[in-house]
């Protein structure tokens, strides 16, 4: 594979050799808009890495769709616990645009911390970073209203409002889609 380190930017405190390897186990592919990269009840068997586009990650509760993550380039998307323990998935994951992805399989994740006595630094290093993008999601959920926390999605990710249909992300805040639109009329004023 010829990817550049760009979408493997947690693997620079790596050994340069050792970051190849590791490259040369992912795959690339492209999914169009509303694919489905990972459904409830499905066992997860890949690990993504959003090279461009918008993922979103969720499930039904009491009738009604609540998105717990949105995927952006760079983002780590996959079921931690569905695919360590290959378990069905409890949430869905799916394209919200078209979208290039990186990805690793079950097999050949598990299949390197076999193989390469090194790669548990590695797998260090993935769940290091996984575990800060949920830490940061929760931090904001416990320290910013929904406000604030579009506000945040305004000055950090312009292109979501573009990309992104406003119910996602009156989901994503955990509102309405017109407590939403309030929101975003104050802000715009």
């Amino acid at each position: 594979m010829t990817q550049s380190l760009d979408y493997f930017h947690f693997l620079h405190s790596t050994d340069p050799e050792k970051a190849e390897v590791i490259q040369s186990l992912f795959q690339s592919k492209k999914v169009k808009k509303n694919t489905y990269l990972l459904s409830k009840g499905q066992i997860c068997k890949d690990n993504f890495i959003i090279v461009k586009g918008v993922a979103k990650k969720y499930f039904n509760f009491a009738d009604k769709e609540v998105t717990t993550d949105i995927y952006l380039s760079g983002d780590i998307a996959f079921s931690f616990d569905s695919f360590t323990y290959q378990t069905k998935s409890t949430e869905s994951i799916v394209a919200v645009t078209d979208l290039e992805l990186l990805y690793i399989t079950y097999e050949d994740y598990f299949g390197a911390k076999s193989k390469y006595p090194w790669f548990g630094e590695y797998d260090s290093i993935f769940m290091e970073q996984y575990i800060i993008q949920l830490e940061n999601k929760m931090k904001d959920l416990a320290t910013l209203n929904a406000a604030q926390r579009y506000e945040k999605i305004v000055n950090h990710h312009p292109q979501l409002l573009q990309e992104v249909p406003l119910k996602i992300i009156a989901s994503f805040l955990n509102v309405s889609v017109e407590r939403l639109s309030r929101i975003r009329a104050k802000i715009q004023l």
